[in-house]
């Protein structure tokens, strides 16, 4: 079968690799699309210890069931699936508060597992979801997204109307995702703020209440004033450098919570502990998601909640070693890109 192989920093190539067997308790998959996503592209620049060369990156992906292995009783040939590719072990202390995406002992389809830039992936049938077939592969490849933009509003998306005011720093996948989480949970005061016209664009149409571009307006300025000087109750950090994170604890009000998730800060934030005190701020990171979140984003997408099929191109697998060098050299207008396999 085709697959893109990671060999290095900036080194990716299509190579012929057999095709994966299916194990007990364990299917074999046709993608039908994996998405890239950005902590593939830190692997890509050699910024990430997890991923090891060579590899098969890919962990947001949907694809057909060709093979089922001994014990798989829920699926079949032909079935449809989308998968969380996060193997926690479901025994730790963590796994057992419900905390599963920071389980000490979880591995990762894409990381320490063969990923979906392939023709064909194995993965375990425990982490597959049935997609309706109402969903195509490309927008089921965004289910993995979503469900990290979810994660970070965990303590309000049951508990909505509480957070009125909210703060995105980034534009890019998970701060245009996290923009519509936000409406959802009911947010009525939304800023986003990034670089990128189109994006800015695009957060617009989404419902953004001020679409901020930090090249020619002080992005905290114009958050205070859309807040009428009281700052926000959540900001979301979703570029992963220092200055941004440290954006992000400004803009709060009086009990406000700062989420970080942006990756790849090269350097270490300043927090005031003297504002964080009086103002009873809380900082907090947020870590991909668990399996309720994967289930209740799989639903908003189905039910047409969450739109993310207008960020979403796309392109051909074996275009993958050129994507890999456009987004992170010269990304224009794309925000994400999802591989569908040939054939």
């Amino acid at each position: 079968m085709r697959a893109l192989m990671y060999l290095g920093t900036r080194q990716m190539e299509m190579q012929d690799v057999p095709e994966p067997q299916a194990a007990p308790g364990a299917i074999v998959l046709k993608v039908g699309a994996a998405s890239i996503c950005g902590s593939d592209l830190h692997g890509f620049l050699g910024m990430s210890k997890k991923r090891v060369p060579p590899l098969i990156m890919g962990h947001e992906f949907t694809g057909e069931v060709i093979e089922c292995g001994d014990g798989v009783e829920d699926l079949a040939a032909g079935d449809r699936v989308t998968i969380n590719p996060i193997l926690s072990c479901g025994h730790c202390e963590e796994c057992q508060r419900g905390r599963s995406s920071i389980c000490p002992n979880r591995t990762v389809i894409g990381i320490e597992h063969p990923g979906a830039f392939a023709s064909y992936v194995s993965v375990p049938a425990r982490l597959c979801f049935k997609l309706p077939d109402h969903i195509g592969d490309v927008e089921g490849s965004m289910v993995e997204s979503l469900s990290n933009a979810l994660h970070i509003f965990e303590r309000s998306v049951h508990n909505q109307g509480f957070v009125k005011s909210v703060a995105i720093i980034g534009a890019g996948t998970q701060g245009l995702l996290a923009l519509q989480i936000a409406r959802h949970i009911g947010a009525t005061r939304i800023a986003v703020t990034d670089l990128v016209p189109s994006r800015l664009a695009m957060a617009a149409s989404l419902g953004a209440t001020v679409a901020v571009n930090v090249r020619d307006t002080d992005p905290i300025q114009a958050i205070m004033e859309m807040t009428d000087g009281q700052g926000v109750d959540v900001a979301v950090e979703a570029v992963g450098h220092a200055a941004t994170q440290e954006q992000a604890v400004e803009v709060l009000r009086q009990g406000g919570e700062a989420v970080l998730l942006g990756l790849g800060a090269a350097s270490r934030m300043a927090i005031d502990g003297v504002m964080m005190v009086n103002k009873e701020l809380v900082v907090r990171g947020s870590y991909a998601y668990t399996n309720l979140d994967f289930a209740y984003s799989l639903d908003l997408i189905s039910n047409g909640k969450i739109d993310v099929a207008s960020m979403v191109v796309a392109r051909d697998l074996e275009q993958g070693a050129e994507l890999f060098e456009t987004l992170v050299d010269n990304p224009g207008d794309l925000i994400k890109v999802a591989l569908v396999p040939g054939g």
